[in-house]
């Protein structure tokens, strides 16, 4: 008989000590993997203003969820925006819903817990009135409209196109010029000034609603360098007060803000 054949057993023996059987579970006694499971773990935002963590998680800096798609959440959460220090980030948090959207609601953009449904967050204005207002990353997910940045959170939303002649957006939400056309947004506690008031052009900063802010030296007896003035439709007659009249306000429009004029002195 050959020796390695009188060894056999004893191989065969020492063989089966180490063998993993079906049903075996490691459980990382010893210091190696324990069991795998199929959840997504999310790294939270940091909370001491370090975002290394959330951009670890997210793979680009950015999103650990889609907050449009809605996907990498589990079937009871949500992803929604969340701010830390002075960040957006994106992760998946329970998801008690109950508020419709454009609901009124209170942010809570430390959880992102708001009441509000899948795919909206709880956006406020300066006096903390909020709503619900659509998520997006870009305004290609947008049904209508562009999408902006929340002026308190930095948290994109979609802002629907609407117009200053007629148009109401949900409160506490206001028809503003925005770049190439008009739309649905968030309006500071100052912005209550009327025909002639003081005001700053970034986004017509300090006048009401249905106005806009121009140099001062195209608006008669403006004291200031900048002063709020009426918008006018170009495509009615010119309700402006002489020497002012209805002038196009917006260069490049949008299709369908083409007809969007203010009343001043051109140049």
């Amino acid at each position: 008989m050959r020796p390695w054949i009188a060894l056999l057993p004893v191989l065969l023996t020492l063989g089966s000590g180490c063998q993993r059987l079906p049903g075996d579970e490691d459980d990382g006694a010893d210091g190696g993997p324990g069991p795998m499971t199929n959840a997504t773990t999310l790294i939270p935002p940091s909370t001491d203003g370090n975002d290394e963590d959330a951009a670890d998680a997210t793979g680009n800096g950015m999103a650990a969820c889609d907050p449009v798609t809605q996907s990498n959440c589990e079937m009871d959460e949500k992803c929604t925006a969340l701010v830390t220090g002075g960040a957006v980030t994106y992760a998946c948090v329970a998801d008690p819903g109950g508020l419709n959207p454009s609901s009124p609601c209170t942010p809570s953009h430390e959880d992102g817990i708001d009441g509000c449904s899948a795919g909206y967050a709880c956006l406020a204005d300066e006096a903390e009135n909020g709503l619900c207002a659509p998520l997006c990353e870009s305004s290609t997910d947008c049904a209508q409209g562009v999408c902006i940045p929340a002026p308190e959170s930095a948290i994109p939303y979609c802002a629907d196109d609407c117009s200053p002649f007629g148009s109401v957006c949900p409160s506490p939400l206001a028809c503003r010029r925005n770049d190439d056309r008009f739309s649905c947004r968030f309006v500071g506690i100052d912005d209550i000034g009327g025909v002639g008031s003081p005001c700053v052009q970034t986004d017509d900063g300090g006048c009401a609603s249905g106005l806009v802010c121009l140099p001062g030296a195209l608006v008669p007896d403006c004291a200031s360098d900048n002063c709020c003035v009426s918008v006018c439709d170009l495509s009615e007659a010119d309700p402006c007060v002489a020497p002012s009249t209805c002038n196009p306000v917006i260069e490049g429009p949008a299709p369908g803000f083409e007809d969007i004029g203010a009343c001043f002195v051109p140049a």
